[in-house]
């Protein structure tokens, strides 16, 4: 069956029965606002790290600003700015206001790909409208009344506001299991306006994760094979690449089989994308890499952070046993699960060599990770019938009898 017969058949069980959604956001027109570097920031200007955590010039970062909270330009509206620790992908910085307010301002680093930005704020926006347990990103309206804005650089910003706690990291794998497995379910309640189509591919086409890899393996594998930088991780990523090879044919088998049900997904949804206070989730991040695909992956995403810690299993099933409080997967994704937490990381390989080809950031975001990478994968070919029991066992325990049927 045609890939994009399947996703356009998804696309439209996820309209049934709903009113017609106006698009979000209005046209706008790119503006380059005059200046200065003069929001105070505690750090001097540096050339972006060479693994992410990207810094940006004064005067973008000020232009950015300035649509949120006015001119800037001459005292710096009395704003403190400060790096963060995360923001792998894009320029993520705190912004506090003379009266103490703390915010996030992202400056997006996606290729100036405006449609993917337009795409995670309409997801954001029907989640906050949603019943949750946890808080999602919440933007701060431009003093035009928009999510986001247009910078003359042709990237994206807004701003968030924060949400109170620290990364979940491995603490309390059940409640950040729990909160998965709720996210998963609310966001099968998402209907896309009808003028809207993700924008993001599915895992499942892997060599159209990044934009310079284009959909074509061969340019992913000949970087590979050529470029020397690859040599400072040579037999992890030579390892990589012979699973990558495999999957593909993996992959073909599901689609042909077409038993995987799909739906909108985060995408991205692991511990470090999970904010917790004491044992309780109080926030999930993250929402740019929001993807129509098979269901299992939200589940897949996360355990693949979980394998390659140095005592996997029993993380991963406290995380399922809350996970199946509110998810639902069909024995046939349960048999899927590890090859699926397999192409998560896969897809990381493909997409940091993407990044890295079109100067979205250097390789060594891909080289520093290919051991870690190399090391899931290993652990999860070595556990997969140990890992899919456990899954199975604990979704058995909470779900009805037809829904965890061949």
């Amino acid at each position: 069956m045609a890939l994009l017969s399947r996703c356009g058949r998804a696309l439209r069980r996820s309209s049934i029965g709903a009113s017609r959604v106006q698009p979000f956001g209005n046209p706008r027109r790119r503006v380059t606002l005059k200046s200065t570097p003069a929001a105070t920031s505690t750090s001097a200007p540096a050339a972006p790290p060479k693994t992410g955590q990207h810094t940006v010039e004064d005067a973008l970062r000020d232009a950015a600003l300035s649509y949120f909270f006015g001119d800037v330009s001459s005292n710096g509206a009395g704003l403190k700015v400060t790096p963060t620790t995360g923001g792998v992908n894009n320029v993520v910085q705190y912004v506090e206001t003379p009266d103490g307010q703390r915010y996030i301002l992202r400056i997006y680093n996606n290729g100036n790909k405006s449609d993917k930005v337009r795409f995670e704020h309409e997801i954001l926006r029907q989640l906050s409208q949603q019943q949750l347990s946890f808080q999602v990103p919440r933007v701060l309206p431009s003093r035009a009344g928009r999510p986001h804005e247009l910078l003359s650089s042709g990237a994206e910003c807004c701003v968030f506001h924060t949400i109170p706690g620290s990364l979940a990291k491995t603490t309390s794998p059940e409640e950040v299991g729990r909160a998965t497995g709720e996210l998963s379910a609310a966001m099968s309640r998402v209907v896309l306006p009808e003028d809207m189509r993700p924008p993001i591919p599915p895992y499942f086409e892997l060599f159209k994760v990044h934009h310079a890899i284009g959909g074509d393996p061969e340019v992913f594998y000949r970087e590979v094979a050529s470029n020397p930088e690859f040599d400072a991780c040579r037999e992890a990523i030579d390892f990589l690449v012979s699973e990558i090879r495999r999957i593909q044919t993996t992959i073909a088998a599901y689609l042909q089989q077409d038993t995987l049900p799909m739906q909108l997904i985060h995408g991205d949804l692991h511990y470090d994308n999970v904010m917790v206070e004491g044992e309780v989730v109080s926030g999930l991040l993250d929402f740019e890499f929001c993807a129509l695909d098979w269901r299992a992956m939200e589940l897949a995403v996360a355990l693949s952070k979980y394998v390659g810690e140095d005592d996997p299993l029993p993380l991963c099933q406290r995380f399922v046993t809350g996970f199946a409080q509110h998810g639902r997967l069909t024995e046939a994704e349960i048999a899927a699960v590890p090859d699926l937490i397999n192409l998560r990381i896969f897809s990381n390989a493909v997409y940091f060599t993407g990044r890295a080809l079109a100067g979205e950031d250097s390789l060594e975001s891909l080289t520093s990770r290919a051991a870690s990478y190399a090391k899931r994968v290993r652990w999860v070919n070595t556990h997969r019938e140990q890992l899919a029991a456990a899954i199975r066992e604990r979704m058995s325990a909470s779900v009805p009898a037809e829904l965890v049927a061949a």
